[in-house]
This record gives structure tokens, C-alpha cells and sequence, in this order.
């Protein structure tokens, strides 16, 4: 029997009705999963139930498309080491965590509802902290939440940012071209979905920014600029909001202290985190033998050779 943290059963109820999760075949797509990745000679992944089930999960339990994810979340690691740097809880991530600029709220939005992310743009010190120090700390984050926070993987998340005081400097650090490598991981290696972001406390030049933004937006419905608090308490419920906020939902205090916490209970998880990726030069190898011959200008000629990237 796979070894994973029994549900409560509202969220069971989700997992079982919008992603598929079946008692029946739940044990037997993990093997295959972990069979799956131990017969890849060019990649060296976890494979401890709890951190596949999070793929399987959000993959709807599409065993193909959850090697997918796996390959691309090792991929991504591998290729980008430059921007993830030291994999070690290190000095610079727990100055992070003790910012106050992240927050994860204890409770999620009910029982089988999405979790909640506090961020608090105007702690954001550009002197110390860059763009890519930012999104190394997210990546350390949601690598804890992979183990650990099922809300997180099967009903989303839900991202609040606060822009009090925001400072001009860290918009000018905005790069398209790092956005699109650090967005690339968030959309396609984590195992969690993006439910809404919603933002408050923006001036009135930043909100007509923001406008601007959410009109060429795929999703435009993913992203709510609220004018005051009382609009967010009407989507979110102040009982969800943290006590900073006027909520119930705990203090940020508390929230650091918690984060820190974990981020110290993994520090051997991320230090073994160096022999993990996927070895290209193995893996280009494997895929020519691996590759059957075609009839040029044949139907799935371009997909057979068509490979996971993130550009």
C-alpha cells in the first residue's frame, strides 16, 4: 500500500472528482511511475510515494503526462542551475523567510480548498534581495509544499499580494526574458495550479498598470485588483485573511516562524537535492536508440522527435 497522508474527505471529494483519483488503481500508476523513472538511465529522480502521487495528482492521474511533468521539473533544474544556484538552505533564504515579505496562511480557503499565499511587496529590499533571489526562494518553497501541503497540490493556490509601498527599483529589474524562464517552471514542472491572485492595496497608478496587464492576459480572470479591503474580504472572506489584513486566518509572525521551521527540517532534503536532474548528453543518447525509423514527411514523424523544452 502507497505510503501517503490519508485525506480529510473534503478534499478527497476533490481529489476523487475533478482529478480523477481512483483507491482502486492509486498504488498501481505510482509503481508504474517509479518504474517508469528507474528505467531511465539519463535521469535521477525521487521516487518516494508521497512526492509522485503530487505529479499523479495533478496530472489527473495521466500516467504519460506525469512523466512529462517529472522530466520537465528535473529538466528544468538541471538546465537552469544558474538561476536556482546553491540548492542549500543557505544564509540567503533564510533572510528571505524571516523578511516578512512571504507568508503561508495556516488555513486553507475550507477544508478542500486551495491554500493561501501572503505577499508583501513593499518588505522587498532591492539592495539585498534581487528578482531571481525571489524566485529561488519560491522554488525552495514549493518544493517543501510537493511533501507536504496537500491543498496546495490537488485544490490550487491562491496568491495575495499586497503592493503598499512598492518599490520602483524592483520594477525596474523586470526582464522579460527571466520572467519567461522563471514562468516556466512555475506553469509547467510544479504540480500545483494557480487559482486566482488577487492584489490590494496598489496606488492608482499601479492598479491602471495592472489593467493594463490583465486585458492581455490569457486568463484574465485569474488575477482581481481590489480597490479597498472590503472588495477582497467579498472575494476571499476575512476569515481567511491573515490578522495584518483584518482576518482570522493567523499572523505573519507566526507564519515566519512556522516557514523557518520547515525550511531547517529540510535542509538534508535540499542538500541531497544535488544529485537529482537529468543528464542531457545521456538523455539524447538514449532517445536515438530508442527512436524508430520513419517514413519522411510521415504523421508523427515531427512529434517523435519533438522534445521537452521551455523555451
Amino acid at each position: 500500500m502507497a505510503k501517503i497522508r490519508q485525506l480529510v474527505p473534503e478534499l478527497a471529494e476533490v481529489a476523487r472528482s475533478e482529478l480523477n483519483e481512483d483507491e482502486a488503481n492509486r498504488d498501481a500508476l505510482i509503481v508504474a511511475l517509479r518504474t517508469w523513472i528507474d528505467e531511465q538511465n539519463y535521469l535521477v529522480a525521487r521516487t518516494e510515494d508521497q512526492f509522485l502521487v503530487a505529479f499523479l495528482r495533478f496530472c489527473q492521474w495521466d500516467l504519460e503526462e506525469a512523466k512529462k511533468r517529472v522530466l520537465f521539473f528535473y529538466n528544468y533544474k538541471s538546465k537552469e542551475r544558474s538561476l536556482l544556484k546553491c540548492r542549500s538552505v543557505d544564509d540567503k533564504v533564510l533572510e528571505l523567510a524571516r523578511s516578512g515579505i512571504f507568508a503561508t496562511l495556516p488555513n486553507p480557503i475550507g477544508p478542500g480548498g486551495p491554500r493561501i499565499h501572503y505577499t508583501r511587496m513593499g518588505h522587498i529590499e532591492t539592495s539585498k534581495h534581487s528578482v531571481s533571489d525571489i524566485f529561488r526562494f519560491h522554488a525552495f518553497r514549493s518544493e517543501i509544499e510537493i511533501n507536504t501541503d496537500d491543498n496546495w497540490n490537488i485544490a490550487g493556490v491562491v496568491e495575495l499580494i499586497d503592493f503598499t509601498k512598492i518599490p520602483y527599483s524592483l520594477l525596474l529589474q523586470f526582464d522579460p526574458s527571466l520572467f519567461k524562464r522563471m514562468n516556466a517552471f512555475l506553469e509547467h514542472g510544479l504540480p500545483t495550479s494557480l487559482v486566482a491572485t488577487h492584489i490590494v492595496n496598489a496606488s492608482r497608478e499601479t492598479q491602471f498598470v495592472l489593467t493594463i496587464i490583465r486585458n492581455v492576459m490569457k486568463q484574465k480572470e485569474l488575477l482581481h485588483i481590489h480597490p479597498n479591503l472590503e472588495s477582497l474580504y467579498k472575494a476571499i472572506g476575512k476569515e481567511y485573511l491573515p490578522a495584518e489584513l483584518g482576518g482570522n486566518n493567523g499572523s505573519l509572525n507566526e507564519a515566519i516562524t512556522r516557514y523557518e521551521m520547515q525550511l531547517n527540517s529540510f535542509t538534508n532534503y535540499f542538500k541531497d537535492e544535488e544529485r537529482f536532474g537529468v543528464d542531457e548528453k545521456l538523455r539524447a543518447a538514449s532517445e536515438k536508440e530508442q527512436r524508430p525509423t520513419l517514413v519522411p514527411g510521415s504523421a508523427n514523424e515531427d512529434a517523435t522527435f519533438r522534445k521537452l523544452t521551455f523555451d
